[in-house]
Formats: C-alpha cells, sequence, structure tokens
C-alpha cells in the first residue's frame, strides 16, 4: 500500500481549498475559516511532515512542514487571544478600559491573522496553493508503507528516546510555566498525534495483566476519549503495536499538564489585567501570594512528570515497544 492511502494528507488539502471557497461567501471570511476548524487540517500536515521530513527527502519536506506550522501557529495564536478575550472581556471586576483594550487585542490579532491567510494564498481561494503542494509531496506519498514502515520506526523511537533524556537531564524543567509544563506537554502530545495521523500503522495491544503502578493511567475518562482511539489498520499492512496502557499513559498526561498549564496562564493573565488597575501596595500584596499559586502548579508538574518519565518509564517502555516491530 502507497502513503497516499495510508495518509490523509490529500483529503486535508482538499479539505482547505472547500473551507476557502465556503470562506470567501461569508461576511467575515477569516472568522468563518477559523471557526470551520482549519486549523485542526493544518495541524494533521504539519505533524505528517513532521514525520517525512526525517524519513523521506529532507529537501522536499521541511519546505512543506514549515508552510503547514506556519499556518497552524498564526491560527493558534488566534485561537489563544480569541478564547482569552472571551474569558477576560466578561469578568466585572475589570474597568470598562480594560475590557475594552482586550476587545482591541482580538481585533487586532484578527487582522494580522486574515493579512497572513491571504499573503500565503490560503484566502480567498486555496486551489492555487494546494495544486502547487500536491505536486510537491506526490513523491513521498508514492512510497511503499513497507518501506515507509522500517523508517517509520526509526523516526519513532529515536524521537521519543530523545523527549526522555532531555526530562532526565533537566533541559526540560517542570518549574517553568511555558518553556517546562506548556513544552513538555507539547512533545508528548507530538507522539498521540503521530500514531493518529498515520493512517492505523500503528496499533494499540491490550494486556489482560496490567501492572498495577500503570492502572492509575487507565481512568474511564481516558479510555473513553475519542482522542485514544486510532484507526483501524488497513489490510496488508503490517502493523506498530504498543501496549495500550503505555499509549494510555500519554492521554492521561496531556490531559494532566494541559489542567496545570491553564491554570497558571489564566491566572498569570488575570493576575497582569488586575494589577494594571490596582493601586501600588495592592499590587506588592498580591505579588506575595502569586508564588504560592504558581509555585503549587508547578510543584504538581514535576510530580506527575518524575513518576511519568523516572519512576514508571513510560517513555522507555514506548521506545522497547516500538523497537520489538523491527523483527
Amino acid at each position: 500500500m502507497k502513503l497516499i492511502k495510508l495518509f490523509n494528507t490529500y483529503d486535508s488539502l482538499q479539505g482547505l481549498i472547500s473551507l476557502s471557497k465556503e470562506a470567501a461567501k461569508k461576511e467575515d471570511p477569516t472568522l468563518h475559516f477559523f471557526k470551520q476548524n482549519a486549523r485542526n487540517n493544518f495541524f494533521d500536515l504539519e505533524a505528517a511532515f513532521r514525520i517525512f521530513r526525517k524519513t523521506h527527502s529532507k529537501e522536499v519536506a521541511e519546505p512543506l512542514h514549515e508552510i503547514y506550522k506556519s499556518a497552524e501557529d498564526f491560527l493558534g495564536k488566534y485561537d489563544f487571544i480569541s478564547s482569552s478575550s472571551s474569558k477576560i472581556a466578561s469578568d466585572t471586576k475589570l474597568s470598562e478600559a480594560i475590557r475594552e483594550k482586550i476587545i482591541h487585542q482580538e481585533k487586532k490579532a484578527r487582522i494580522e491573522l486574515k493579512q497572513f491567510l491571504h499573503k500565503e494564498k490560503w484566502l480567498p481561494d486555496a486551489t492555487e496553493n494546494v495544486s502547487k503542494q500536491a505536486e510537491q509531496m506526490k513523491d513521498i506519498l508514492a512510497t511503499d508503507s513497507e518501506d515507509f514502515r522500517y523508517e517509520y520506526i526509526k523516526f519513532l523511537s529515536k524521537n521519543i528516546s530523545k523527549i526522555d533524556e532531555e526530562y532526565r537531564k533537566g533541559e526540560l524543567d517542570p518549574h517553568l510555566l511555558e518553556e517546562g509544563i506548556h513544552e513538555i506537554r507539547r512533545k508528548i502530545r507530538w507522539i498521540s498525534i503521530y500514531a493518529k495521523i498515520s493512517g492505523g500503522i500503528i496499533q494499540t495491544q491490550k494486556n489482560e495483566k496490567v501492572n498495577s503502578e500503570y492502572k492509575k493511567y487507565l481512568t474511564e475518562e481516558i479510555i473513553s476519549s475519542p482522542f485514544i482511539k486510532l484507526p483501524l489498520c488497513p489490510e496488508g499492512v503490517e502493523p506498530i503495536t504498543i501496549r495500550f496502557e503505555n499509549f494510555a499513559a500519554l492521554s492521561w498526561m496531556i490531559q494532566a499538564l494541559g489542567e496545570l498549564k491553564d491554570e497558571g496562564l489564566n491566572y498569570e493573565n488575570q493576575t497582569h489585567l488586575h494589577g494594571e488597575e490596582k493601586s501600588t501596595e495592592n499590587k506588592k500584596n498580591d505579588s506575595k501570594n502569586s508564588p504560592d499559586i504558581l509555585a503549587r502548579i508547578t510543584e504538581e508538574a514535576l510530580k506527575i512528570c518524575d513518576e511519568f518519565f523516572i519512576k514508571d518509564n513510560i517513555l522507555t517502555r514506548l521506545v522497547e515497544d516500538i523497537n520489538q516491530n523491527k523483527n
């Protein structure tokens, strides 16, 4: 089977054409393009070409990866500003001037997104863009899945081992919010996304007996989550199998770190905005409490990261699973 049938790359591209044409008919094409989850298409494409730039010609795959990454980054930035603005603008404790400032920030971000989407020719019609990119990637997608499987195993093993090593060396520090908790979550999330977008070549294997220390990851919420369900492996394709509890642990960790990251960022945003309206004395009082709240968040993150990486060796176990598929 060829990769064109394994990955949904062309479907993602065709979806962007449809979204762009649909958006062009709306009063605010940029907002419609965003609200119809164009970001998901770019995210899937970015993930695919994060893989292909290592398993295929970097000269071909890297420029495409950068195209999709920049689009996803722009949409992600607007998503964060838009959702934050909605929450903060409704805070009745803030003055009208501050709420107006928040609204202005959202409008400015939307204008910047509009300019980017038009400059990069995703709006008003993505057809020309997609046709050009589809031509550039056709040789990659013509690769046989058997040849890809060997390179994919090497990519996954090396990528996951690197993340594990970075944490153990202290290069990923959960005491930090953006550069620590958020970055650790991002790196772990990519592992899960690779499994989701690679057409079913990765499959999980449930064990009748799971050691007690790993059962904490198998909560009802996690095992029933749509994020843990993988595509079926196509007929004629040899799957790369990993233990279910190890894959579930990724989802558990992504959720746990996401909650801590959101709590920390929301607290920092609220503190900053409320601080603009307070007297110097009140700001001093608030600053005494800030370290306590952020310290609690980072200490919780450190505890679950140490358990995940060191005590439970989840990434080490994943690499073991993946490498067993080499034979």
